[in-house]
C-alpha cells in the first residue's frame, strides 16, 4: 500500500593467556554496554520530562486592528477574494474594533504562514486543519455549510473524472495514462481518492500522475482539451464551473462513482466542510466574537456556518495514510531527538567509539597471543620430531655399526682368501681360468665393505667424499659387474661417453651402486617377461648447465602409469621378490652427491632414467 509522508508540516524541523583475555574482553564489553544502556535510559527520561514541560505563553495578543485571514485558494486569488468578500465584510461590520483582510494562499503557503505567525485566522479544508491544528494549537471556531445539501458533516470529497466519450469504464484502465491532480496532499482531491484506489487494488504508481497545483479549473481544461485522460477534482467543482458557463456538465462522467454527493458526482465518501480557526496569538475575546458572528450569518449574500464538526473521520483517514501529525515517522523523530539532545548523542557516540576501540585492542592482543601460541606449538612439534629422528638414528647407527662389525670380518676374510688363491695360482698355474673369477671375488668383497661403510656415513649424516669420477671407467666397471647376467639373459648392453674423457663430480662407489641398481632393474624386467632386448647407457655433457647427464634406457616395457605417478615410494615393487628400495636408495645417493634422478618412459616401449651430476674438469676442485 502506497504511503505518503508529510515532512513540511513537522511540528519542529601462554596456553591459558588467550582464554583469560577473551574472558576479560567479555566482562569489559558487558560493562561498557551497561553504561551505554544507562545513558540511553537517562536520555529517554530527559525526553519524557521535556515533553511534559509546557511551552512559553505568547506575550502579545491580537484583539483588534488589522486582522489577516489566510484562505485556501483552490481556484486562484481573484476567485477566492470575490467569494469571501461578503463574509469578511460582515465580520468587519459586526466587530468594529477589527479590520479583516483576506489573503489567498496555496496549501504550502498556508502552512508557512501559520508557522511564521503571518496570519491570525485560517479558513481551509478539514484535512489541513487536522495536519496543522495539533502542531500549531489552532482554535476551532466554526464549520462551513457550502454543500448543496446544506450539510456541514458531509460536504467534501473527490471525483475521478473522464470525458464522456472516453473508452474507460474502470480506473484500472488508466494504468500508464496521464491523470492530473492539484497536489498529493490536496484533501478534496488526490488525498481522498488514494484510499479508494488502493482498496480497489489499483497501484497509484501505475498511473502517470501529474500534480499541477492551483487553480483547480486548469485540471478540467486539460481534460477537456485532451491533454489528460482523467482528472482528480473536488466534488461539486464540475457542477460549479458548469453553472458559471465554463464547461458543459454532460461532457464528463465519474469513475468509481459512489452515487453522488448533494447532486454532484463523487468517487469517495463525504467528509466535513471547511473550518474557520484562530491562531494561538488571537485573544479569546476576538475568537469568541468571530465565532458568534459566523454562527449568526444566515444571509443569502454571505456563507452559512455551523458549530464545529468533529474531524475524527479525517484523523482516522490520516492515521491510515500515516500522515497524522502525531504519527511522525520514526526516522524523523529519531533525527529530531538526536538534534535536540546532541550532547547526550555525542556522549553515547564517544562511548561507542571507545568500546569499539577497546574491542579492537582486545582482538589484536588475542590475535598476537594466538600467533605466539601457534609458533610455540610448531616449535614444540619440531623438537619432538627432531628427538624422534635422533632416537631413530641412534638405533639405526647402532644396528649399522653392529652389521658393519659383523660383516666386515667375513668380507675381509673372503677378500684375503681370494687374493691368496689368486697369488698361488699365478705362481703355479699362470694361465688358469680361475684367476679372473678370484680377482672379481676380491673386488666384490672390497666393494661390499665400501657399501657398508657408506651406509654408516649415511646414517651418521656425514657427507660423502666428492671426487672426480671418469665416466668411461665408471661405466666400463658397472657393465663388467653385470656382464655374467647380461650374457645369460642374452641382452645387448652397450654404452658410450661423449666426449671420451668426460668426468663428473661425485662419489665413485655411490655411482657404481646407482648404476648397478638401474641395470639390475632392467635385467629383472627382462627376466620376469622371459624375453631379450637391449640396454643402452649414454653419458653426455651439457655445456649450458655445466652438468653431466647419464641416460639408462631399455626395451623391457617401461613403467606403468601408477608407478610413474609415485616412482620413489619405498617398499613398492612390481616384482614378487623385490623390496621396492632400489629407486629410493638411488635417489638418496644422487641427492647426497648434489645430483638428481628422473624416471620416465621413451617412445620405443621401455624405461628411460636420467641421472644428472655436476661436470668435472681437470682444473676443477670437486
Amino acid at each position: 500500500m502506497t504511503r505518503l509522508r508529510n515532512k513540511t508540516l513537522s511540528p519542529s524541523s601462554g596456553l591459558g593467556v588467550p582464554r583469560r583475555i577473551v574472558e576479560n574482553h567479555k566482562a569489559g564489553t558487558a560493562l561498557i554496554w551497561n553504561k551505554v544502556f544507562a545513558a540511553l535510559i537517562l536520555i529517554s527520561h530527559g525526553l519524557a520530562a521535556a515533553q511534559t514541560t509546557p511551552g512559553p505563553d505568547p506575550a502579545a495578543r491580537v484583539d483588534g486592528g488589522p486582522v489577516v485571514v489566510g484562505i485556501l485558494a483552490p481556484r486562484g486569488e481573484a476567485h477566492t477574494l470575490a467569494r469571501w468578500q461578503s463574509t469578511l465584510a460582515a465580520l468587519d461590520e459586526a466587530i468594529p474594533r477589527a479590520a479583516f483582510e483576506p489573503r489567498a494562499l496555496t496549501l504550502d503557503g498556508i502552512a508557512e504562514a501559520i508557522a511564521e505567525g503571518d496570519i491570525d485566522f485560517v479558513l481551509t479544508n478539514p484535512g489541513q486543519f487536522v495536519l496543522l491544528g495539533t502542531p500549531y494549537a489552532l482554535s476551532w471556531l466554526a464549520t462551513l455549510r457550502s454543500n448543496p445539501a446544506d450539510s456541514a458533516r458531509e460536504a467534501l470529497g473527490s471525483v475521478l473524472l473522464v470525458r464522456e466519450d472516453a473508452p474507460y469504464t474502470s480506473a484500472r484502465q488508466l494504468a500508464g495514462k496521464r491523470v492530473v491532480a492539484v497536489h498529493e496532499q490536496a484533501f478534496g482531491g488526490y488525498l481522498l481518492l488514494l484510499p479508494q484506489l488502493e482498496s480497489a487494488g489499483i497501484n497509484p504508481g501505475e498511473l502517470d500522475l501529474a500534480f499541477l497545483g492551483y487553480p483547480v479549473d486548469a485540471l478540467l481544461y486539460q481534460l477537456r482539451d485532451g491533454q489528460a485522460e482523467a482528472a482528480i477534482m473536488p466534488v461539486c467543482m464540475l457542477e460549479q464551473m458548469a453553472a458559471e458557463g465554463l464547461v458543459a456538465r454532460e461532457d464528463y462522467r465519474a469513475l468509481m462513482s459512489t452515487g453522488g454527493l448533494g447532486g454532484c458526482l463523487a468517487s469517495t465518501p463525504a467528509y466535513p466542510d471547511w473550518t474557520f480557526a484562530a491562531l494561538p496569538h488571537v485573544s479569546e475575546g476576538l475568537a469568541a466574537d468571530v465565532a458568534r458572528v459566523l454562527l449568526d450569518m444566515d444571509s443569502p449574500d454571505t456563507t452559512r456556518w455551523s458549530a464545529p464538526v468533529s474531524a475524527a473521520r479525517v484523523a482516522t483517514l490520516f492515521d491510515d495514510l500515516r500522515l497524522h501529525p502525531l504519527q511522525e515517522p520514526l526516522l524523523d523523530r529519531l533525527a529530531d531527538t538526536l538534534r535536540r539532545y546532541w550532547h547526550y548523542t555525542l556522549a553515547v557516540a564517544l562511548l561507542l567509539v571507545g568500546a569499539l576501540l577497546y574491542h579492537a585492542w582486545i582482538q589484536r592482543q588475542a590475535y598476537r597471543h594466538s600467533r605466539a601460541l601457534q609458533s610455540t606449538q610448531l616449535a614444540l612439534r619440531e623438537r619432538e620430531r627432531e628427538l624422534a629422528s635422533a632416537q631413530s638414528l641412534s638405533v639405526s647407527g647402532e644396528l649399522a655399526a653392529t652389521l658393519a662389525h659383523e660383516l666386515n670380518q667375513p668380507l675381509a676374510a673372503i677378500r684375503h682368501y681370494a687374493e691368496g688363491g689368486r697369488l698361488r695360482l699365478e705362481r703355479q698355474t699362470p694361465d688358469s681360468p680361475l684367476l679372473e673369477p678370484l680377482s672379481r671375488i676380491g673386488k666384490e668383497a672390497a666393494r661390499g665393505a665400501g657399501i657398508i661403510e657408506q651406509a654408516r656415513q649415511w646414517i651418521r649424516r656425514e657427507p660423502p667424499e666428492i671426487q672426480r669420477v671418469p665416466l668411461d671407467d665408471l661405466l666400463r666397471e658397472a657393465v663388467a659387474l653385470a656382464e655374467p647376467r647380461v650374457r645369460r639373459l642374452d641382452i645387448a648392453l652397450d654404452w658410450q661417453v661423449r666426449p671420451a674423457d668426460l668426468a663428473a663430480c661425485g662419489n665413485r662407489l655411490a655411482m657404481e651402486q646407482v648404476l648397478g641398481n638401474l641395470i639390475n632393474n632392467s635385467l629383472d624386467a627382462f627376466e620376469a617377461d622371459a624375453r631379450s632386448g637391449w640396454i643402452r647407457i649414454a653419458a653426455d655433457f651439457n655445456a649450458e648447465t655445466a652438468q653431466v647427464t647419464i641416460t639408462v634406457a631399455d626395451s623391457a616395457g617401461g613403467f606403468d602409469t601408477e608407478r610413474l605417478s609415485q616412482p620413489f615410494t619405498p617398499l613398492d615393487s612390481s616384482r614378487a621378490e623385490g623390496l621396492g628400495l632400489g629407486l629410493v636408495i638411488s635417489r638418496r645417493l644422487m641427492q647426497r652427491q648434489r645430483g638428481s634422478i628422473e624416471i620416465g618412459n621413451h617412445a620405443r616401449g621401455g624405461a628411460e632414467i636420467r641421472l644428472t651430476l655436476p661436470a668435472s674438469t681437470e682444473d676443477a676442485n670437486p
